[in-house]
């Protein structure tokens, strides 16, 4: 009786020490393995015929699949990608544009998170409602931005339990832009102190790089640089070297440059929607 008991545990182990699971690659390689570990970054696994026992890890990034070896199918994704993370992240943010006030422009902003690592952007720009430059008798006439945000850096840090906000991190941006306006001028050239007027109605595209900080999920910083091209209907008085000015862009010759400080106060629905 001893001996039958003996061996049927003998048997029962040896099917549980070779019971092996199946790592399936995202290049379609297959690993027959025995799993020890899963974790949010990395599988830790041995071989079934390592008499040592010796630990191997994999990071998951490069795995697609796994399957146990009782039964249960596990799909791997990128954990950057899970909305969860993101759940108490507010996705809509109002923002201010302090450089275009300097230039005489009000700068109203409206971001919204799209998923993890990308973002929707637009800009109204209202000219003659800010602060009025020394060498400016008026300004009028509005403008449109808008872009997608594409972050540059991983939201997920090595040092915290979860990711960054949704839309905090360095990124670059596509650009495109309507603007029309009239400026008049003091113009001091040669001492004359004549008044031009100066008109524009023109489109542009640029890329803008920028980093945007989010503190206490409450409020943004956002600081940014851009370079675009503009075609249209811009007087320009080249004597003067007259540039077309817009708030936060400036240029000529069918360049602008853009400069961007937006101070901004997040609201409204908490996490992304998920998909049904």
């Amino acid at each position: 009786m001893k001996k039958l008991l003996f061996a049927a545990l003998f048997i029962l182990n040896l099917g549980f020490n070779y019971a092996q699971d199946v790592v399936i690659k995202k290049d379609g390689t297959k690993m027959n393995v025995i799993i020890k570990e899963v974790n949010d970054k990395t599988i830790k696994y041995v071989e079934p015929k390592d008499p040592n026992g010796i630990i191997f890890t994999i990071d998951k990034a490069l795995v697609k699949e796994v399957k146990f070896s009782y039964g249960k199918q596990m799909q791997v994704k990128n954990p950057e990608t899970n909305t969860t993370y993101y759940a108490d992240d507010k996705i809509n943010n109002f923002t201010l544009n302090f450089i275009a006030i300097s230039g005489n422009t009000l700068g109203l902003g409206y971001e919204r998170a799209i998923k993890p690592g990308q973002s929707f952007f637009a800009e109204a720009k209202i000219y003659g409602a800010g602060i009025k430059t020394s060498d400016e008798k008026s300004r009028s006439g509005f403008g449109l931005d808008v872009a997608y945000r594409l972050k540059i850096k991983s939201l997920f840090n090595a040092n915290d339990y979860r990711p960054k906000h949704l839309l905090h991190g360095s990124y670059f941006s596509p650009v495109l832009g309507f603007s029309t306006g009239t400026f008049e001028y003091i113009n001091g050239y040669n001492n004359d102190n004549l008044h031009n007027k100066y008109k524009h109605s023109i489109v542009h595209f640029g890329i803008q790089y920028g980093k945007e900080w989010i503190l206490q999920n409450t409020m943004s910083i956002d600081a940014s640089i851009g370079f675009h091209y503009y075609g249209g209907n811009a007087e320009q008085n080249e004597k003067a070297f007259e540039p077309v000015r817009m708030g936060n862009m400036i240029g000529n010759q069918n360049k602008l440059f853009a400069f961007n400080l937006r101070i901004g106060l997040l609201a409204g629905k908490k996490g992304l929607s998920k998909k049904k």
